[in-house]
């Protein structure tokens, strides 16, 4: 009796000892699991790092290589200076020019400002010694050849759609050792593009506005082809002018064409451009003039192919649809 009490015990004990060795070996599972997530995101923040020497493609189709992680950069087109600061690199950039304006302030925060970003003063690059110079589509053959000889790194980008300016941004974070804040920045540009699809997708074909856009007072205006021309059909907009490229546009081809809505982009050295255009002698019969849907856009936004296009893609469909795009 007693021998079968203490089997009993014995048992009682044995499967309670099996119980917490399953709890206990549970937790510990558990615990390696959680400790090798981290381990895990560790990797995944290993797999973003850029691994230098690194040869990257710019959009003249030149290969350039980067010996190490740039800190000293110069920036001289304003796009390029937005992607940088947005990218987090406000401490390695040392030079913009006097039209980059944003961030607020941006002027201040490096050592020195070009008055001029499509002929800089060479002698003044060598002196800022930087690691990597970041150009745009403006700037002459002939600066890049002469930055090239002092053997300074130098990266030409002409982004021409939105999509074109992912790329850039990726690019542009690969080179600087910023793949994770790049990821980041596009993952929201995408998403706020999302957005405004999303918002307009309840338009039909037939509700769809004629746009006009004048760049300046001689009505110089984006034809296909053109980034403009794209933002206006993503914001669900019909450019009126068939030409390939930039052009100056007849005044009674658009008089003709009847624009719903003219968008100008000038503003910012002509306070009065929409007024001007409302004015306009012979435009009185336009749909826009009729309607007083003449609208000035902040051609920051609109006109510079960095992570504000988006912004800028958003305040043409809110010029053209304000109802859908509340």
């Amino acid at each position: 009796m007693l021998k079968k009490s203490l089997m009993k015990k014995s048992l009682l004990w044995l499967s309670v000892f099996v119980l917490l060795l399953g709890v206990l070996v549970g937790c510990s599972q558990q615990t390696a699991k959680n400790e090798n997530q981290p381990a895990q995101n560790s990797s995944q923040e290993l797999a973003l790092k850029t691994t230098y020497p690194l040869t990257i493609t710019d959009d003249t189709g030149t290969k350039v290589t980067i010996t190490k992680e740039p800190t000293r950069i110069i920036s001289l087109i304003p796009s390029n200076t937005e992607t940088l600061f947005a990218l987090g690199l406000e401490g390695k950039v040392v030079a913009v020019t006097k039209y980059d304006n944003y961030p607020k302030d941006v002027q201040k925060k490096v050592e020195y400002v070009f008055q001029d970003g499509l002929n800089p003063n060479v002698e003044q690059i060598i002196k800022l010694k930087p690691d990597l110079i970041l150009l745009g589509s403006l700037n002459k053959k002939e600066l890049t050849a002469k930055i090239r000889e002092l053997k300074i790194p130098v990266l030409q980008f002409d982004p021409q759609s939105l999509d074109a300016v992912y790329q850039t941004i990726e690019k542009v974070g690969l080179v600087t050792n910023t793949q994770q804040q790049a990821k980041e920045v596009i993952s929201q540009m995408k998403e706020k593009e999302k957005s405004i699809k999303e918002k307009l997708a309840a338009l039909k074909p037939e509700q769809k506005v004629r746009v006009f856009v004048a760049v300046s007072p001689d009505l110089y205006t984006p034809g296909k082809g053109t980034f403009m021309d794209e933002l206006i059909t993503k914001a669900g907009g019909i450019n009126i002018v068939e030409d390939q490229g930039w052009v100056q546009y007849n005044e009674e081809k658009i008089i003709k064409s009847n624009p719903q809505v003219i968008l100008t982009t000038y503003g910012y050295y002509d306070k009065n451009a929409a007024a001007n255009i409302m004015k306009k002698e012979g435009w009185q019969n336009i749909d826009a003039i009729k309607n007083k849907r003449v609208i000035d856009l902040d051609s920051d936004l609109v006109n510079r192919p960095g992570p504000r296009i988006i912004d800028g893609l958003e305040s043409i469909a809110k010029a053209l649809y304000p109802d859908l795009m509340k």
